[in-house]
């Protein structure tokens, strides 16, 4: 729902009087400082709405299931704080653990710092060159620093770890969450995301996506466009696999075979 005008500001502050009104029937309490108003857009009007006749602040930025996300739908924040949380827990395994073996060691960062950098990757994945180097660049450092690793290339240490860069992982994330979403592992509308292309063809799948045209780079790059060329490029075994996990094998298939050449 797009809240645009006089209406709109009103049907929303009424659903929230609505939420005060359930709340203090059932003797809950409503936390006004856990609760705020991030305008989005440069036209936004900037209505200001209250709880309990308490006016709710209004934020450029705000933590939203674990995500940063700010008033311009970019991920910016974000990014800066997953990256100094993984660094910062890269840095303690190689303190604290005794063992200098490089697999234990990368065991423990894909443990305990990967999944900072991948949590609901598809909702923030990045694609300028300078964020997806930035988050990249803990992966790199960490593996830099395991013995008998630093005088070899980032790729080597990959091959030789048995592991990938990020960006690839993340990639894979998003065309596996688009395989859930066509095939309803998850309860989500399809038609929220993606419209099936009805164009015929003699090559390619027939789970095929239609491409919209995009005017803004927030939505070029968003989860229900960015990844839709590589989902049509896909064969027609992989997208209609009979499970999630054999369409990840699929994927790997494909990935390593790109890798070969």
């Amino acid at each position: 729902m797009v809240i645009d005008n006089v209406s709109c500001f009103d049907t929303l502050q009424h659903g929230l009087n609505a939420l005060s009104n359930w709340a203090s029937a059932w003797q809950l309490c409503v936390s006004i400082k856990k609760c705020c108003t991030l305008h989005i857009g440069a036209r936004n009007l900037r209505h200001e709405y209250t709880i309990n006749s308490s006016l709710l602040p209004s934020v450029t930025s705000y933590n939203d299931l674990g995500v940063l996300i700010d008033c311009n739908l970019r991920f910016i924040d974000h990014y800066a704080c997953i990256v100094a949380k993984a660094h910062q827990r890269a840095a303690l395994i190689l303190r604290c653990f005794k063992s200098r073996d490089s697999n234990i060691l990368f065991r423990a960062f894909i443990v305990y710092v990967r999944p900072l950098l991948e949590n609901c990757s598809p909702v923030w994945c990045p694609v300028y060159r300078t964020d997806v180097d930035l988050l990249e660049k803990v992966q790199r450092r960490f593996t830099k620093r395991l013995t008998g690793l630093r005088n070899l290339s980032y790729s080597e240490r990959l091959c030789y770890l048995k592991t990938e860069t990020l960006e690839s992982r993340r990639l894979k994330m998003d065309l596996t969450m688009i395989f859930k979403i066509l095939h309803n592992y998850v309860d989500v509308t399809i038609a929220d995301f993606f419209t099936l292309s009805d164009t015929v063809q003699t090559r390619g799948h027939s789970l095929k996506l239609y491409k919209p045209k995009c005017n803004l780079n927030v939505r070029t790059f968003s989860f229900a466009c960015r990844r839709i060329d590589c989902w049509n490029s896909l064969s027609n075994n992989c997208v209609t696999a009979s499970s999630v996990a054999i369409f990840k094998k699929y994927l790997n298939l494909l990935f390593n075979c790109l890798a070969l050449h």
